[in-house]
């Protein structure tokens, strides 16, 4: 279970928490609650001694907040780079920098498991990369995909893992008018994520949250949603919130018999090191 970026919650143009909207020390407890925790991708330098907001709608959680997700609900975190930078665009010494230089600044506030992934910005990647790059300081390298990773394609040179994004969008219903609201994809309800927790033996799983909201949004907020109703009728006006009632459902419907680890536990029991 990822969360991409870390975020903590959704915000106005003021930096103030939108109303509806569930932080992410909320979602850890719901997942404590179940036995379960979370794996965050951290953007080095968007997190600071207290609370921030990035790009006026998202506030980013401080290096406490980080710690007290790790500390006390079992938590561990990747890396997303120290900027977000656009790796393709960078040259192999700004590479190295972004990527394994992450690895040392995560582990010097104690979260010393960022090396079992690097979830590349933006989905921004090539082969060259992450075989000369990436593979120095990480396990895996993340791709955005649709299917499971098996222990046969992630084990071999230069170890890509597959990551299912959870949109939001207009809703999956045809036959209701939110299905034709201008917010890009569908929204992708339980019933197609479901599945992708119901992970057979050798094989690897991960869906990735961002941010979550309950109920219906205020109106005129920056952001819209409607998370009443059938599940096929739920709609987000921003790509990455969720309603939380559909995640607690897909929560809750992973296996006892599924393992919820972190990349770096993977890494350790399919025997992927990085490189160097």
């Amino acid at each position: 279970m990822l969360f991409g970026r870390t975020q903590w919650v959704s915000a106005d143009k003021l930096c103030k928490q939108l109303p509806n909207t569930v932080t992410l020390g909320r979602v850890a407890s719901v997942m404590k609650d179940r036995g379960k925790a979370g794996v965050g991708n951290v953007v080095v330098k968007r997190h600071g001694v207290t609370q921030s907001c990035f790009s006026n709608y998202v506030i980013s959680p401080s290096w406490n907040n980080l710690t007290q997700l790790r500390t006390q609900f079992g938590w561990t975190f990747t890396s997303a780079g120290m900027t977000y930078a656009n790796m393709t665009t960078l040259t192999p010494t700004q590479q190295h920098a972004e990527a394994c230089g992450s690895v040392g600044a995560l582990a010097r506030r104690g979260h010393t498991r960022s090396w079992g992934l690097f979830a590349y910005p933006n989905n921004k990647y090539t082969d060259k990369i992450q075989s000369q790059v990436v593979k120095k300081c990480f396990a895996f390298g993340r791709v955005y995909g649709d299917t499971a990773t098996s222990n046969t394609v992630a084990t071999k040179w230069p170890n890509w893992q597959t990551t299912v994004s959870v949109n939001g969008g207009k809703c999956a219903d045809t036959t209701q008018s939110c299905s034709t609201l201008p917010y890009g994809p569908t929204y992708m309800t339980p019933a197609q994520l479901i599945p992708k927790v119901r992970v057979n033996p050798g094989n690897w799983s991960t869906v990735q949250f961002y941010r979550f909201v309950t109920g219906t949004s205020a109106p005129g907020t920056v952001m819209q949603w409607n998370c009443s109703g059938p599940e096929n009728t739920h709609w987000t006006s921003d790509a990455e919130i969720y309603c939380m009632r559909d995640f607690v459902r897909v929560l809750d419907a992973i296996p006892s018999t599924v393992t919820v680890t972190d990349p770096a536990t993977v890494a350790e029991a399919w025997g992927v090191k990085p490189s160097a």
